[in-house]
């Protein structure tokens, strides 16, 4: 089982160049990150219905209020049971639900 790397353990890879701190990568490293605290609260923002918008939530709790909030349960039993009604067959039916979730 590989040891997981530590943030400095991490870090370290990225921002010492020959024992030597490498201001150059930090300041790209921060402009990256810059970037991130400045858009990710507008993805999680949009994606929960203005409900969260920090960027510390972990993926999970921001993917679980998404799925909530678009796969709306009512309007999925309507869909299917209008898909249900016009289908002739088993396979026109399979075939519709299949494009229905992709």
């Amino acid at each position: 089982m590989k040891k997981e790397q530590t943030n400095k353990e991490f870090w370290k890879d990225i921002i010492y160049k020959n024992g030597k701190l490498d201001e150059k990568q930090v300041m790209k490293e921060l402009a990256d990150f810059y970037f991130l605290i400045k858009e990710v609260p507008k993805v999680y923002c949009e994606i929960t219905g203005g409900l969260l918008s920090k960027l510390n939530y972990p993926a999970s709790v921001i993917l679980v209020e998404f799925n909530e909030r678009f796969w709306d349960k009512e309007i999925i039993i309507e869909d299917i049971e209008k898909m249900m009604k016009s289908a002739k067959t088993l396979e026109e039916l399979k075939e519709e639900l299949e494009d229905y979730l992709k």
